[in-house]
């Protein structure tokens, strides 16, 4: 018996050390398990290790006592792991299991008569003190009910299983019946206890509106099973605010855009089918060319073989639509330096209401012979 916590935690890292390292079953060296356990004290480590084969914690390999290598007894393995469901305080567990167990045995054949009474004996001595246990807690507070809840969860369950293990008994020793009914009496002892320190907690739940004290299956069952009136009546005494928008126009946009679907698919028209010669810089050039010669043809046509002429009033006669194009195709022409003519534009401003064009600026074409062609 360990009665020092600090050792019993030096113990538990051993262990790990071993379960970690020795992938083998080789066993372990001192050097290997002091590396893997850093955080113990160096002056109470050897103090410790001898300490653990004394207790036959640790040993030497059977027949190799002159190793240096030690083995983790498997025996000490079972005991750290009792150890610690102890802790957790899971004791139902254990009577649950052997319940269990035992009505299995009995069914297979592999226990004796007073192998049984011998189980019955301990399992209604086990559910006498845990009864006790429980009665004793009804006078306590409700927070020392909540920390004890979770050892008693599974009353309903005991008290099947030990009907079962005596339904068996009665069958395969007739003899072991008045046994049997003194284990029923101390199952139905546990679970009437247990029952009452669920009414005590639901009766606490429902004064204090503490709903923490509920365990989560308590929520499902009662999701499950209870109508919604019931449930409503939680929060008939609740008061709430009104619900305001906590959504931004930025964020409904953006979660319109995320779920609108997509549109159809449109695939590029597909090109034409081009002569192998084509070349698309030379047939720019020519339309180029072509839209010069145009042009200047149809200024030479408007000077009617003289080197100026006034284009103010041909601009007026024409409707404003076609009036804008050709003052924008003159423009054009007099910025391009292959074309020999020049555009003087006036500074007077002509206003005709009645006009098409109700107001225009003077507009003069000169041929400019020094611009080469």
């Amino acid at each position: 018996m360990i009665r020092n916590p600090a050792l019993l935690a030096f113990a538990q890292a051993v262990y790990e050390v071993f379960g970690d390292l020795d992938g083998t079953g080789e066993g372990l060296t001192v050097e290997q398990i002091q590396a893997g356990c850093p955080t113990t004290d160096p002056t109470m480590f050897d103090n410790r290790i001898a300490l653990f084969k004394q207790l036959k914690l640790l040993r030497r390999p059977h027949g190799h006592a002159y190793q240096r290598r030690l083995l983790f007894n498997t025996t000490s393995v079972a005991g750290l792991l009792v150890f610690d469901k102890l802790r957790r305080g899971t004791g139902i567990q254990e009577i649950l299991f052997l319940l269990d167990e035992t009505r299995r045995e009995i069914q297979a054949g592999l226990v004796t008569r007073e192998e049984v009474s011998e189980r019955l004996t301990t399992l209604r001595r086990a559910l006498s003190i845990s009864a006790g246990e429980l009665v004793q807690l009804r006078d306590r507070p409700v927070e020392e009910l909540i920390r004890e809840r979770r050892n008693h969860r599974a009353a309903d369950r005991l008290l099947t299983e030990a009907k079962e293990l005596v339904h068996v008994v009665e069958r395969r020793f007739l003899e072991l019946s008045s046994a049997g009914a003194k284990l029923i009496t101390q199952a139905l002892r546990y679970s009437g206890a247990a029952n009452d320190l669920v009414d005590r907690l639901l009766r606490a739940v429902t004064a204090e509106r503490d709903f923490s004290m509920l365990l989560p299956e308590q929520y499902r069952t009662a999701a499950l099973q209870s109508a919604p009136e019931a449930l409503a009546l939680v929060f008939a005494n609740m008061v709430f605010d009104p619900p305001a928008a906590s959504i931004t126009p930025d964020e409904i946009l953006a979660t319109v855009e995320q779920y609108r679907p997509r549109g159809p698919l449109r695939r590029a028209p597909r090109s034409p089918d081009l002569p192998a010669d084509h070349d698309p810089l030379r047939r720019a050039r020519e339309q180029q060319d072509r839209q010069r010669e145009r042009r200047e043809a149809s200024l030479r046509l408007h000077l009617r073989g003289r080197s100026e002429m006034d284009l103010t009033t041909h601009i007026e006669s024409l409707c404003w639509p076609e009036a804008a194009r050709f003052v924008a195709e003159v423009l054009a022409a007099s910025s391009d330096p292959e074309i020999p003519f020049t555009v003087r534009l006036s500074d007077e401003l002509r206003v005709n209401a009645d006009g098409s064009v109700s107001y225009v600026t003077p507009v003069q074409l000169i041929e400019d012979g020094r611009r080469a062609r």
